[in-house]
């Protein structure tokens, strides 16, 4: 008997062409930049996935945790 346990979950696969959430088209692709973002956080280098044809950026669970860390750095610095 074969269980599958649903404490595993899968990786979602990057390689698949996805339209942008934005505009719709099938243009995103995975870039690493310096980013500066709406609340005029400034991160030198984060990967990420963005929009070729509209520009819009989108954060996987890396990105995400890379901003938080930068968030937290720079509050760190501003209270030391």
């Amino acid at each position: 008997m074969c269980s599958m346990s649903s404490s595993h979950r899968k990786k979602a696969r990057t390689s698949e062409l996805l339209p942008c959430p934005e505009c719709g088209e099938v243009e995103v692709v995975r870039t690493g930049e310096r980013c500066q973002l709406a609340d005029g956080l400034k991160i030198k280098s984060l990967v990420h996935y963005k929009c070729r044809s509209c520009g819009a950026r989108l954060f996987d669970d890396d990105a995400i945790h890379a901003i938080q860390a930068a968030r937290a750095s720079q509050s760190a610095r501003s209270t030391g």
